[in-house]
């Protein structure tokens, strides 16, 4: 693999002596990634000093070395290609000029923002990024971002920045995002990732719990109306183009655990508004759920974290009107959206195998997702259109 190496940084470099640390994020079938940090001196030799434990993705500042350190990634999956990096150039400027920092994206030697190597046995696409000026999160210890009561510090400011790009409909990137509803996301991919948990959920009734086929089937039939009624409005929503993974350790922070910027844009793409702020709310900035005292209630999912949920999320929305105008179509489409994301999904499947041999836990798995499915009061409707009362 030496050799490949090389042959990757010769395409970024060709001056001075190169240290690197070469690091897997992923090795899958169809989804291998790796990171190659780099050092470049330019008076010095290769052996000079470099210790790759000083490569850990921490935010160093590049004044604080005398070398300049460089980020090369290569991919091999069906959602990074050539085009989406030259369109991610396209969505740094413009997060830049929203004030959000993101590494530059930096020519190959041969002028190119992306380049097709051979790497690790496949065909890969490689890009080199600047070296991040601020500190990953897990660079900075707990305390830092997260205030007294358990909040994240940077909470509201990426929810603002969200509303912001959110306001702007950007249309410049054609591809859809990793979180797109109702259609696949990747090349290869036939479904959206709802769809792809209804179906493994079907399948675990089918094989393991037969006798609750049925029930199965009333829940399906719920969702499928729901997911009827949302698709009739979806395509029809505001859009704009999104980073699209606005959690942990893509954030980048300032040393009081401030919201500066973003990394990593392989799920970036056009989004539907609301979809993003629902989804960057349940799987980022929804903590600190309150346990049920019902001790017959299961502990993954019952009315008392759900009732938590649904105040977290209109919390979020009504603070988003700060920065965002939600039209009347959004307004109604929440409720559905909600649904539609929430009801049979990664929770429930683990819910289920964890309970598929308690009768008695099963069937308030299924009661919960037919309460969730049919619900009809709209909790998010009137924060939307500002005719809420909020009373201190």
């Amino acid at each position: 693999m030496e050799k490949e190496i090389d042959k990757v940084l010769r395409l970024f470099h060709q001056e001075g002596a190169i240290a690197h640390e070469v690091k897997e994020i992923r090795q899958e079938e169809d989804d291998s990634r790796w990171i190659v940090y780099v050092e470049l001196r330019p008076d010095r030799s290769q052996a000079d000093g470099f210790r790759p434990g000083g490569f850990q993705a921490d935010g160093l500042r590049a004044e604080d070395s005398p070398a300049e350190k460089f980020v090369i990634k290569i991919a091999a999956n069906d959602f990074t290609s050539k085009e989406r990096i030259y369109g991610w150039v396209e969505i740094i400027a413009a997060y830049r000029e929203l004030g959000c920092y993101s590494p530059a994206i930096r020519k190959s030697v041969h002028g190119n923002y992306a380049e097709t190597v051979r790497f690790g046995g496949k065909e890969c696409v490689a890009w080199e990024e600047e070296y991040a000026k601020y500190h990953l999160r897990s660079a900075l210890e707990k305390s830092v971002y997260t205030d007294r009561d358990g909040r994240y510090v940077y909470h509201d400011e990426v929810l603002a920045f969200l509303g912001k790009v959110a306001g702007k409909h950007y249309d410049f990137f054609p591809y859809h995002s990793g979180w797109t509803r109702l259609e696949p996301f990747g090349a290869k991919e036939e479904t959206d990732e709802v769809t792809e948990c209804v179906e493994t959920f079907g399948a675990m009734v089918r094989e393991r719990a037969p006798g609750f086929l049925p029930r199965w089937e009333r829940v399906l039939g719920l969702f499928e109306e729901n997911k009827r009624r949302l698709a009739e409005i979806y395509g029809k929503l505001p859009t704009s183009v999104f980073q699209s993974d606005h959690f942990g350790d893509n954030l980048l922070l300032d040393q009081e655990g401030h919201f500066k910027g973003v990394i990593d844009y392989n799920l970036a793409g056009k989004d539907t508004a609301i979809n993003v702020f629902l989804y960057t709310i349940l799987f980022g900035y929804h903590y600190n759920v309150p346990q049920s005292r019902d001790p017959e209630a299961l502990p993954e999912y019952n009315g008392t974290a759900q009732d938590f949920m649904i105040q977290s999320i209109a919390d979020a929305l009504r603070y988003l009107r700060n920065f965002y105008t939600f039209t009347e179509a959004e307004a109604k489409a929440m409720l559905p959206l909600y649904k539609y994301v929430t009801c049979i999904e990664y929770r429930q499947i683990e819910a289920f195998r964890k309970y598929q041999e308690d009768e008695g836990k099963l069937n308030l798995l299924f009661d919960r997702m037919e309460y969730e499915l049919a619900r009809e009061e709209d909790p998010f409707y009137d924060v939307m259109m500002d005719r809420d009362v909020v009373f201190n």
